[in-house]
């Protein structure tokens, strides 16, 4: 057996070989597969890159490639934050002119490491020190000298197009993990949060793409864990049209940073605000959700006045009331709507196209794939004697409430269905619920159920 000889990055030259380098890994992308076709026949490939740190001042990227089950268990098995041993990699001079350099984050080291499978190997680290590997995950990737406020980027926007900016932000708004299917007909999970850093205003929007930095984003705190932006890039939006701040491949993220900003943001921020979303569309994350309202607060809220600049009254909030109706036993009522799995245009027949001419499945390139989802009405009464008519169960928050899929819902008697009703029926509940005001384009209140759980279940 080879024997190999642990290194450490700032020690890393073009002809070494039989490395073991230890590091933490503080950055993933999600790993990419992809059709190769040779003389010796066609097969998958696949590949993913993570960034490695040993110690404060040394970060490297690495890439492996290999079979799509070979990939994918390493992408399952190690995250950011995990402590893994890189051994026998292939050591590459990274090249200035090498338009690969603009997806991948700023490292400090000369070199990048390719990982090929059955030839290098990456593994767990189980030495005595990981505890002090772990924690580089919360000192900044850059210098803080160079941080830029939030104010003065967001007045500049329209002059630095493409330009990189670093950020120290505390979060004021988590989203709720969302499924979405590409054009390209990739499956893919994204997170919209909200962050500020008090020298504005308002707030910033931020979409998470990598599968890593979602499932971290989900133990977030609003209006607690801080974040220093490393690389965030100026982009122009064609969805709004505008100049806008976006988290790209080259962004790095720490949390909550060791330095002396993160307690000052904490301090000089109105944490006492409540931070709404600026898109409606954005369904909250329910477990950020901490404000408990009844109905009659509700109501007082939406009546207030609204600022000049906001379109509607949004807000979130727990509410601990009973339900009066849930229709889920009336044949008459149809409570499972049919979306496109691509644009979500509403379709007539779960086996016909959305007919829409701007998504594959609708102009013919691609076959229809259609997705159901729960759409149920449910009446709210609060011990305030109060009522909430109409509230939206909708979607993968209806299924957890019932137990069970639409199809599954499909497939039950009439019977089933009236005893699902009366689980709730009467019952004491715990709402989590998004209110969104009356706007100029739709006329009244729209109150979208997040989570709907029986007090007994709690």
């Amino acid at each position: 057996m080879t024997t190999v000889h642990r290194q450490t990055l700032s020690s890393l030259h073009p002809d070494a070989q039989n490395t073991l380098i230890v590091g933490l890994i503080i950055n993933s992308f999600n790993p990419r597969s992809f059709d190769t076709h040779s003389k010796f026949g066609s097969f998958t490939r696949c590949v993913w890159t993570f960034t490695l740190r040993d110690i404060e001042t040394n970060t490297i990227n690495v890439t492996v490639w290999g079979s799509e089950d070979y990939v994918k268990n390493l992408v399952a098995s190690y995250h950011i934050g995990t402590v893994v041993d890189v051994i026998s990699a292939k050591v590459n001079l990274r090249k200035a002119d090498d338009k690969n350099e603009m997806f991948v984050p700023s490292v400090s080291s000369l070199f990048s490491l390719t990982v090929n499978e059955g030839i290098a190997l990456i593994q767990r680290h189980e030495g005595a020190d990981v505890d002090e590997y772990k924690t580089l995950l919360h000192l900044p990737i850059k210098n803080i000298s160079n941080v830029s406020s939030v104010q003065n980027v967001v007045e500049n926007l329209q002059t630095m197009l493409n330009q990189f900016v670093n950020l120290v932000v505390i979060v004021t708004f988590i989203g709720e993990a969302k499924n979405i299917i590409t054009k390209q007909g990739r499956s893919m999970v994204t997170r919209d949060f909200e962050a500020t850093d008090g020298s504005y205003p308002d707030t910033v929007a931020f979409k998470l793409w990598e599968n890593d930095w979602v499932e971290r984003s989900g133990l977030w705190e609003p209006k607690s864990t801080v974040l220093f932006l490393a690389d965030v890039q100026v982009i122009f939006n064609r969805y709004k049209k505008k100049n806008t701040l976006a988290i790209v491949r080259k962004t790095m993220i720490t949390e909550n940073p060791s330095i002396p900003q993160t307690i000052e943001i904490r301090k000089s921020v109105k944490l006492d605000k409540d931070y709404q979303p600026h898109d409606p569309f954005i369904v909250p994350m329910p477990e950020s959700i901490k404000n408990v309202m009844t109905i009659m607060e509700i109501s007082q809220r939406l009546h207030q006045k609204k600022p000049d600049n906001v379109d509607r009254i949004q807000f979130s909030t727990i509410l601990y009331a009973q339900v009066t109706d849930m229709e889920l036993d009336n044949p008459n009522i149809p409570i499972i709507i049919t979306r496109c799995a691509l644009c979500k245009r509403i379709v007539t027949n779960r086996k016909e196209s959305c007919m829409n001419l701007d998504c594959p499945c609708g102009n013919g390139r691609r076959a229809p794939e259609n997705i159901d989802h729960f759409y149920i009405k449910v009446n709210l009464k609060d011990d305030t004697g109060h009522f909430l008519i109409g509230c939206r169960l909708t979607g993968p928050p209806a299924e957890q409430a019932l137990g069970c899929t639409p199809t599954e819902f499909r497939a039950m008697m009439n019977e089933e269905r009236q005893n699902l009703k009366w689980k709730f029926l009467m019952e004491q509940v715990e709402v989590r619920l998004q209110v969104l005001g009356p706007s100029p384009t739709f006329s009244r209140a729209l109150y979208n159920i997040l989570s709907l759980k029986r007090i007994r279940d709690i």
